[in-house]
């Protein structure tokens, strides 16, 4: 096992860079390419930079930028409807889906759209997506194809995401892609158009915001930096608006670049080693969880802003790294090829030339994006809340995910495993179940490294359905 890949998948709840949980394999690094011969590695090379690194002017006005954002959005989706088999589109009713839907039915008037409905409700502090994709079917006249789940089955289903993922991502999202993708297939999709990459490019996300909100703390005296971890700390984690604050000022302490790529971070490395056997930590070795980002952004322009380095983090790492992972190969399990318009080259290169203060006007995120889509869909969907394409998992573990927690994670589990601490572990189960504290995520990250031990290191890559070594 790689014990500094899986300590960045419990910070992060996946892992960013070449690791993978077992030392023997890495991954190929996005915009590289590699020539193998005789069992070797001949040449390894990169074919592909970001604007980022390659200083690119960020020279058009407001008229240019929206103006532009809106063509090129246009071009990109109607070069991807390009098929000789039906094609159809995710619709979340957020602004990334419902432009990709606004011009590929310009192309396709009866262009099929799908989306999900979790029977029970979402989360606490989570804006319901599903009555923005109805109004926004509504408002363009497509057809809209909802799959109602129920929290027991995409719990149920966690070990065979796992598996078909082939590392051990501790996200419910998967899950989504994968009920949507069959539905598509059983109506005769065979691919379909998604809105990844909006946040990404355009400053969607609350992590832009945050980065812009740094440099307030940066000009301060490091003692002064420090001084909000404490209070933040103590707030009630199980309410949404706590854990953003608390989020916000985590890391007050650190500056520049760290503090950037700190914002990706789900936990605390003071809290991880917490949890770890002495053999484990020692395992772990001086590898940190921010190595691989800090890393890439060694060479980045000094002149870079801070918005524009968080951009290309979210592009490097959160999409290459997570969402578009998964997002293949829970499609590809159906046989459904899923198609990403918003990242056409042409248009990445366009939205680099893009002002930041253009992007992101003071708290309104993806501005030029919103501007450019203000003719075609309905003002309450293009500046709703942001929501994510997640699952109401602390619900899950105050009720379906119970028994899991209590096998995977049981005191003799994680003793033959030997990873993590059982006591520790057990402590934090009882404090969460209490409701005292919210690690939801934290335990679901080490269900899903036990699941994926249990798989493919115990059971060799067993599929779901098959028995589980002991």
């Amino acid at each position: 096992r790689d014990a500094a890949a899986l300590h960045r998948y419990r910070s992060f709840l996946w892992c960013p860079g070449e690791g993978t949980p077992l030392k023997a394999v890495r991954k190929l690094l996005p915009g590289e390419a590699m020539v193998l011969r005789n069992g070797k590695i001949e040449r390894r090379f990169t074919w592909y930079q970001l604007p980022a690194f390659r200083g690119v002017a960020r020279d058009l006005d407001e008229r240019a930028s929206v103006g532009g954002t809106e063509r090129f959005v246009r071009a990109a989706v109607q070069r991807q409807m390009v098929a000789d088999v039906p094609v159809g589109a995710f619709l979340s009713g957020g602004l990334d889906s419902s432009a990709v839907v606004a011009f590929a039915r310009e192309i396709s008037p009866d262009l099929q759209c799908f989306t999900i409905r979790q029977i029970g409700g979402a989360e606490q502090g989570v804006t319901d997506d599903l009555p923005y994709a109805e109004a926004v079917a509504k408002h363009l006249g497509v057809r809209l194809h909802t799959v109602e789940i129920e929290a027991s089955r995409m719990a149920g289903d966690l070990e065979r995401m796992i598996w078909q993922l082939d590392e051990p991502l501790a996200d419910p999202a998967p899950l989504n892609v994968l009920y949507i993708c069959e539905l598509a297939r059983r109506n005769g999709m065979k691919v379909l158009l998604s809105g990844a990459g909006g946040d990404d490019l355009f400053t969607g996300y609350r992590r832009p915001r945050a980065s812009l909100r740094a440099r307030w703390g940066n000009w301060r005296p490091a003692g002064a930096r420090r001084a909000p971890d404490g209070p933040t700390a103590r707030l009630d984690q199980r309410r949404a608006a706590a854990r953003r604050l608390a989020k916000l000022f985590d890391g007050a302490g650190l500056s520049g670049d760290e503090r950037i790529a700190n914002y990706f971070r789900w936990s605390r490395e003071d809290k991880l080693l917490s949890l770890y056997t002495p053999e484990a930590r020692a395992a772990r070795g001086g590898a940190t969880a921010l190595g691989p980002m800090l890393d890439f952004r060694k060479p980045l322009p000094a002149s870079l802003p801070a918005l524009e380095r968080m951009l290309a983090l979210e592009q490097r790492f959160f999409l290459a790294d997570h969402n578009l992972p998964y997002t293949d190969k829970m499609s590809m399990a159906v046989g459904v090829e899923v198609r990403v318009p918003l990242l056409d080259l042409e248009l990445v290169e366009f939205a680099a030339r893009i002002p930041t203060n253009i992007k992101q006007k003071g708290g309104v995120g993806k501005w030029v994006f919103k501007k450019a889509m203000e003719p075609y869909l309905p003002h309450d969907v293009i500046y709703r809340p942001k929501s994510g394409f997640g699952a109401p998992l602390r619900r899950w573990m105050q009720g379906e995910l119970r028994p899991l927690v209590a096998d995977l994670l049981g005191t003799d589990s994680l003793r033959r495993r030997g990873l993590f601490d059982a006591d520790a572990v057990q402590r934090m189960i009882s404090l969460n179940q209490a409701g005292s504290i919210d690690a939801s995520y934290t335990l679901l990250s080490l269900l899903s490294i036990e699941v994926w031990c249990r798989r493919f290191i115990d059971d060799g890559g067993a599929g779901p359905g098959q028995p589980h070594a002991r």
